[in-house]
């Protein structure tokens, strides 16, 4: 009878599994039907199309820093070759060799339906996001509140516009919440191999991992920094085989990146606005900026996890003002401060939960304003490099009040 019974509740179990998958696949699969919708009736995807043509030539034997490369996509999307003074931009491929294990198989496939699919890999990357932050938070036991986030997350600014663009910032933000809420489970070694692959964006996640190698350091951590410095090791090297020079082909493109793009620093920002005396301001800012930071981890190394983590969202909020070329799209990234800050109310009492859905809706219509206020117009329309500080900045101000009144409420343990 036990026997019985035991079997009864495994096919049980069985058959609800296999229903979930079921209707998981049928979602995925009539999502990324509207995707293609969406991506046949609508240009765009630029964020994406740089490195799916870099795939598309890679598969031909061409490594994706060739100039012909970047020829075709300036074709694609201008009709002609893109001219910087016109404000195109080069759309050269300028990620890491090894971002091909994430975009080297949609090379196989035409744009459109290409794009759809990453368009789909992107919005259920984006729900994983926003749950992994609300755990980190917290507040992930709150029904009402995830749903509330989860919508925030897809349809908020810096989330649609990821999505719509086929950013891979996405992939990133995933990649460093899983490595971080595993470093706080107590697991190393899969905590180690996604910071490492979390560098297909060197740029967005540079001041964090400089964050996280000090504090593991200071804490003996020494399992996760040996994992993540032999996974980005087999990375480097494993490309080499195929492109021995492809590191410095990269970095060639890095350096280059900044005098084609749009401005991604407070000095250029400034210096466009107010010419070299604002160009000189925003350095200063930035180093000021800086140095606040490094003291900030300096004073905190040897914190707990929990005060890891508020220094987390202090580092993600600060870094597209430290200097570094940094897309304001990529502040998709800053949806884990937002969580951090938001956990200061995760109490379920109506006090609470007025602030915490006021701060949320004002955050996500206040973005949407200024982009819409600020909006240009070109072949596409172009976001005012104002979007660059409002979001930063807030969170600046935000959890800096957080960090400085010492809340144990903050972020659970």
């Amino acid at each position: 009878m036990k026997s019985a019974r035991i079997n009864r509740q495994s096919l049980q179990s069985a058959v609800l599994w296999a229903a979930i998958l079921v209707t998981a696949g049928i979602c995925l699969v009539v999502l990324t039907r509207v995707n293609y919708q969406f991506a046949e009736n609508n240009p765009g995807g630029n964020d994406f199309l740089a490195r799916w043509m870099g795939a598309r030539f890679a598969l031909k034997g061409i490594q994706p820093y060739d100039d012909r490369v970047a020829l075709e996509t300036q074709h694609w999307i201008y009709g002609h070759t893109a001219d910087p003074g016109r404000g195109e931009d080069l759309s050269r491929f300028a990620y890491p060799l090894y971002s091909m294990i994430f975009f080297g198989l949609f090379g196989l496939l035409d744009f459109t339906t290409a794009r759809a699919i990453w368009m789909t890999v992107l919005e259920v990357g984006t729900i994983a996001f926003a749950v992994l932050a609300a755990a980190m938070a917290g507040w992930e036991d709150q029904r009402g509140k995830i749903m509330v986030w989860i919508i925030f997350s897809l349809f908020g600014y810096f989330g649609f516009r990821a999505v719509i663009n086929g950013n891979p910032v996405v992939l990133v933000s995933l990649l460093l919440a899983a490595a971080l809420f595993l470093m706080g489970k107590g697991f190393p070694l899969p905590a180690g191999i996604l910071l490492a692959f979390a560098t297909i964006k060197p740029q967005v996640v540079l001041f964090p991992i400089l964050w996280i190698i000090l504090w593991c350091l200071f804490q003996k951590r020494y399992a996760v920094l040996a994992y993540f410095g032999g996974t980005l090791a087999a990375l480097i090297g494993g490309c080499m085989v195929f492109v021995p020079n492809w590191v410095i082909l990269n970095v060639r493109e890095i350096l280059d990146y900044p005098a084609y793009t749009e401005p991604g620093t407070p000095a250029a920002v400034l210096g466009l606005w107010l010419g070299e005396p604002g160009r000189i301001t925003g350095w200063i800012f930035s180093l000021v900026l800086l140095a606040g930071l490094v003291w900030l981890w300096l004073v905190n190394r040897r914190g707990s996890y929990r005060e890891f983590l508020i220094l987390m969202g202090i580092t993600l909020s600060a870094a597209p003002m430290l200097g570094i070329p940094f897309d304001p799209g990529n502040e998709y990234l800053l949806l884990l401060p937002i969580a951090i800050g938001l956990s200061g109310w995760k109490a379920s009492s109506g006090k609470n939960t007025l602030f915490w859905v006021a701060t949320l809706g004002g955050i996500f219509f206040g973005l949407w304003a200024i982009f819409l206020m600020t909006l240009g117009k070109g072949t596409q329309p172009v976001q005012n490099p104002v979007v660059l500080f409002p979001l930063p900045v807030f969170l600046l101000v935000w959890l800096g009040i957080l960090y400085f009144r010492k809340n144990q409420d903050v972020l659970s343990g």
